[in-house]
């Protein structure tokens, strides 16, 4: 009886896997890597596209945060720099330089490397492609290009409103979004972000937690449906982000000679090089404002479509 049990166990949860597995369908991802509205499969470009969920699941308040998620692209902060970089390929940390990697928020061209820190908020996805993109995202995209898509305007009322407290480092996270019709032909969409942190590495030379970071962004957009054929998409922003410190620790000296014992020999401080989250500087702060307006016109004419897109940063 024991051997019949067995048997029969396995065949009921083989025939409830099988029928989950038939019950189960992919989603289908939809993309505008090729400046229009396509299948993921049917594209013929290296895409990781990251969707709204998955930025919120795991906890991503910036593209930083979101390198991890994707192969082959990474993010570094420095003192007076970010480096975007896509499969080995950068621009350095000259600020005056353009990017190597092609940054672009719904169509509109973000040139400086600074730009790339700002706090990702109600996003409907952010598409990051591999390999030059020279043809269809223009000059400064020959490692590749991140193009963020926000959320747009509902036909239904909806919101939310998210709240994460962190006590032990002093984090605290408000997000709320509102969208809904206004009319029978227009939409709008509101989007706020309250966000502040302490730090979580003690400078020795000031007595202050590092990296602080205090963030604002206010969003707000409107979709104006005016017939059948042809929509416009207004988007208005303003985005404050301020950082006071950095999040670098320095251990040891690699080589010879001993950098950290003539480092310390030249001022009145000694560096800690102990791995306990502490630093010594002398005091790096970064405060940023960004205003954005885009406007996006889409005209549909019979197998065709027509878009205008005209913004400002």
């Amino acid at each position: 009886m024991r051997n019949i049990y067995v048997i029969i166990t396995t065949l009921v949860t083989g025939l409830f896997c099988a029928g989950t597995l038939n019950a189960a369908t992919l989603e289908e991802i939809v993309v505008t890597a090729q400046q229009r509205a396509e299948s993921l499969q049917d594209v013929p470009i290296s895409v990781a596209a990251v969707a709204a969920d998955t930025i919120s699941d795991n906890g991503i308040v910036d593209l930083q945060g979101m390198s991890e998620l994707v192969p082959n692209f990474s993010i570094n902060e420095t003192g007076i720099s970010t480096t975007v970089t896509i499969r080995g390929i950068s621009s350095g940390i000259n600020p005056g330089f353009e990017q190597s990697v092609g940054m672009y928020n719904d169509g509109i061209h973000y040139g400086r490397d600074q730009l790339a820190r700002i706090p990702l908020l109600d996003l409907e996805r952010v598409e990051v492609l591999r390999g030059p993109q020279g043809i269809l995202f223009g000059k400064n995209s020959i490692a590749g290009a991140v193009s963020q898509i926000s959320a747009k305007p509902t036909d239904e009322f909806t919101g939310s409103v998210t709240l994460l407290v962190e006590p032990e480092h002093g984090e605290e996270d408000l997000r709320v979004m509102l969208s809904g019709p206004l009319t029978d032909t227009l939409s709008a969409r509101l989007a706020i972000l309250k966000r502040d942190l302490d730090g979580y590495m003690l400078n020795t030379k000031s007595g202050e937690d590092e990296q602080q970071e205090s963030e604002q962004v206010v969003r707000a957009s409107l979709r104006w449906q005016v017939n059948e054929d042809i929509r416009a998409d207004l988007k208005v922003s303003q985005t404050d982000f301020d950082v006071i410190g950095r999040n670098l620790e320095v251990h040891n000296s690699v080589g010879t000679p001993d950098h950290i014992g003539t480092l310390n020999a030249l001022q009145t401080f000694n560096v800690d090089a102990e791995l306990n989250y502490k630093s010594d500087n002398n005091g790096h702060f970064n405060n940023s404002k960004v205003n954005n307006t885009t406007l996006r016109v889409d005209w549909d004419l019979n197998d065709f479509t027509f878009t205008s897109i005209t913004g400002s940063v």
